[in-house]
Parts: structure tokens; sequence; C-alpha cells
């Protein structure tokens, strides 16, 4: 018993497009074997990171991977239209050929497989009309002109006959092929491919135009993010300058005070000077009054000079009689009462014999400083010095004894320069 003869049916890949077309041929062809046919058109542009590429200007083996993905999901699709036909207990097969053109793909389907009957879409069934008569897409078109007569095709819209062409094949009872005028069709074909043309050149430029789109926001989002940060490099320059300009005035500050205790000192030299003169005298009354005078002035540099360091120092170091002391505290202790008695400080740090100047000194540890920093009061301290006497708890300035704003230290680096040029050229060593 011979094979019964199967009708090939051109399906588009999305199961809404054509399921109509299918739906005709299935209630018009019983008794005969459907194979729903596909032609794959590969992709020739390539997205890549959300902008497509002509496949060209890819890698091959990329392009090919697309392709191939591409392929599998129009093979997923065609299984909507197998599961139709298998629903109506029909006889179905599934056929994809690949091809660069639709209708040379089917033009080489009916040659190579001796097609002699094939339903194909006549146009997209929203284009139908009941004055249409002939193909009105430019496939359908073109197939119609190339197929071999020996095939017989209908065409088909919204479940609809529209033309066939070819041999003269019965069909289903109570459905006549229809012929028209070969005139009137030939006018109508050009009037038709020209739209199909048209719509073709519009939806092309609307796919650059939505290319071209995204390219612009992706740049915009590049500019926004560019302008942003740049933003914030330009506020972090003026915070930078504006601390740079606090440090500035903070250190001329510091520079002041410290020539107006230099002014102080080198008066306090002076009287010192005339004192030891006036002490050589001969005469036994004159330098017993001379001592005593001295010893006044003395006491008054004492206090002036130290009367406000020691006191605040000593009751931080005495604030807990049953603390234990570290050994850097009674350092600090021994040195401040050494420097402030009443022999060291007839001794100026201004005298010939002495080659450091006074402004090296530490306040707090009478000692050449290494680390100079400088306090919130204005005035430059070693930093471990400083550092331990505000971490003690102690909140007051210890030259002035006025309460410490802020325990920020700012290094001195200017005096740390100076100091160490200085112990380089009169060759000794502070540390």
């Amino acid at each position: 018993m011979a094979a019964p003869e199967k009708v090939f049916v051109a399906l588009p890949a999305e199961a809404k497009s054509g399921r109509s077309t299918l739906s005709w041929a299935l209630g018009h062809f019983r008794a005969t074997a459907i194979v729903v046919t596909h032609v794959h058109v590969p992709p020739q542009m390539i997205p890549v990171m959300g902008v497509k590429f002509h496949a060209s200007k890819l890698n091959p083996e990329q392009v090919s991977l697309f392709r191939m993905a591409e392929r599998d999901k129009v093979d997923k699709q065609l299984d909507h239209y197998v599961n139709q036909c298998l629903r109506l207990k029909m006889k179905c097969e599934k056929l994809v050929i690949e091809n660069e053109n639709v209708v040379d793909g089917l033009v080489e389907l009916i040659n190579l497989h001796g097609v002699t009957k094939l339903v194909i879409s006549a146009a997209p069934d929203r284009n139908y009309s009941r004055k249409m008569d002939k193909p009105a897409s430019r496939t359908a078109t073109e197939i119609m002109q190339r197929a071999d007569p020996s095939c017989k095709i209908w065409f088909v819209c919204k479940e609809r006959l529209i033309c066939t062409s070819g041999v003269e094949v019965e069909i289903a009872p109570g459905h006549t092929p229809f012929i028209p005028d070969t005139g009137h069709d030939a006018l109508q074909l050009t009037l038709h491919q020209e739209q199909d043309d048209n719509n073709e050149s519009e939806l092309g430029f609307y796919d650059e135009i939505k290319e071209a789109c995204k390219a612009a926001d992706n740049l915009m989002m590049r500019a926004l993010r560019e302008s942003y940060r740049r933003q914030k490099a330009d506020e972090e320059v003026v915070s930078s300058l504006q601390k740079a300009k606090e440090y500035e005035e903070l250190y001329l500050e510091e520079v002041k005070k410290r020539k107006e205790l230099e002014a102080a000192l080198l008066r306090a030299s002076e009287e010192i000077a005339q004192l030891k003169q006036e002490r050589d005298l001969p005469k036994n009354d004159q330098n017993t009054t001379m001592e005593e005078q001295k010893e006044v002035i003395s006491d008054n540099l004492i206090l002036e000079a130290s009367g406000q360091i020691i006191k605040p120092l000593q009751e931080y170091l005495d604030h807990d009689e049953n603390c234990v002391r570290e050994p850097e505290t009674l350092l600090i202790q021994r040195k401040l009462a050494a420097s402030f008695s009443p022999s060291s400080v007839m001794q100026s740090p201004f005298d010939e014999d002495c080659c450091i100047p006074s402004y090296f000194i530490c306040p707090i540890l009478q000692e050449v400083m290494r680390e100079p920093c400088i306090a919130s009061d204005g005035f430059t301290y070693e930093t471990d010095a400083i550092r331990s006497w505000l971490d003690g708890g102690r909140r007051v300035s210890p030259i002035t004894g006025q309460p410490i704003v802020h325990q920020q230290l700012i290094p001195n680096l200017s005096l740390r320069s100076v100091i160490q040029d200085h112990a380089r050229r009169n060759q000794y060593s502070f540390s």
C-alpha cells in the first residue's frame, strides 16, 4: 500500500502568526500527513552588551554559538504546531531548513523533496480583506512566481482560501479554488510588493533609531557618573584647602605667642644680668640688698613663668593618692621641679654658653623636642609628653592653665626641620 501523500505547510516560528494557516490545512486535508515546514534565516545582527553588531565584525565562534541558540529556540516554538496536530489526531512531522532568504529556502525545499502540495500564508491575518484575491506579502508573491508548476500551492489568510497556483488538486468538499484574472493579478502584485518594501524599510529604520537611543542612554549614564565623580573630587579639594588654611592660622598664632615669650625671657635675662653686676659691689650692705632683690625677682619669675604649669601638673599627678604613678609621669615631675628651681631660673636660655634656642625645649619635659606638635592652646610640645598630659584626664593648658578646646595635635614640621638642621650644624644629638 502506497504511503499517503504529504502536505507541506510553511509556517513562521511564532505560533500565534501561523495558527490560522495550520488550522485551515488541518480542516481540509484530514486524511493526509502534515509536514510543519519552516525556513530559518540565521540572524545577521548579534547583540553584545545591549548593542547589536553585524556578524562579520564579531568572532566566528561567538556568532556560531548565538545562531545555535536561536535555532534551538525555533525548534521549541515549532513544537506548538506539532501539539496542535496531535490534539486532532493528525499525523505530523517537523522540517526546518536554513537559508539566508525565505523564498530561496522554500523553492529549494520544493525541488529537493518533490513537494506537490504546499499551504502558505497569503498575508498576515491583520491585513485580510474580503476583496483580497492575490497574495499580499512579497514572500507569497515570489513563491507563486518561482515555484515548480507541478507543485500545487494554496494561499490562505485568516483561515480562508485566497487563491491557488499550480496543477488542479481536489480538496475537501465545499471549497473550490479561486483563479483570478491574470492582468489584474500582475497589477496587484506590484502594488503589494512596493508596500512590503516600504514596511520593511520603515522597520529597519525604526530598529536603527532604537539602537541609537539605547547607545545615547548609555552615554548619558556614563556622563552622569563622571560628573558626579568630578564633583566629589572638587569637594574634597575645597575641604583640603580649608583644613590647610586652618593649620596655617594655628601655626602663625603659635609663632606670634612664641615671639612674645622670647621677648619676655629677654627682658628677664637683662634684669638678671643687672642683678649680677650689682651683686659684685664691695659693700656688704649693698650685697645684702642685692641678694634680697634678686630673690624677690627670682620668686616673681618663678611664679609668673611656672605657677600655672606646676599647679595643674601637680594636681594631675596627685589627684588620686592611691594611684600608682607610671615611670614616665615621675620623670616629667622631677624634670619640672628641677627646671623651675631658683638656681635654674637664674640661668638664661640665651646665655653665651648655651647653643640651643629656648623654643627647641619642650615646656613639659624641658628637653629638646624630637617630634614637636601644636596643641589647641597654640603652644608647641613634645608629642608624647602632651599626649600623656591629655590622656591623664587634664583638659587645661600646661602653660596658661586655660581650658583646652580640643585634643587634636598638629605636627610642627617646620620646627622639627629647624631642630634637626641645628643639630647637624652643631654636631650634637638630642635623642
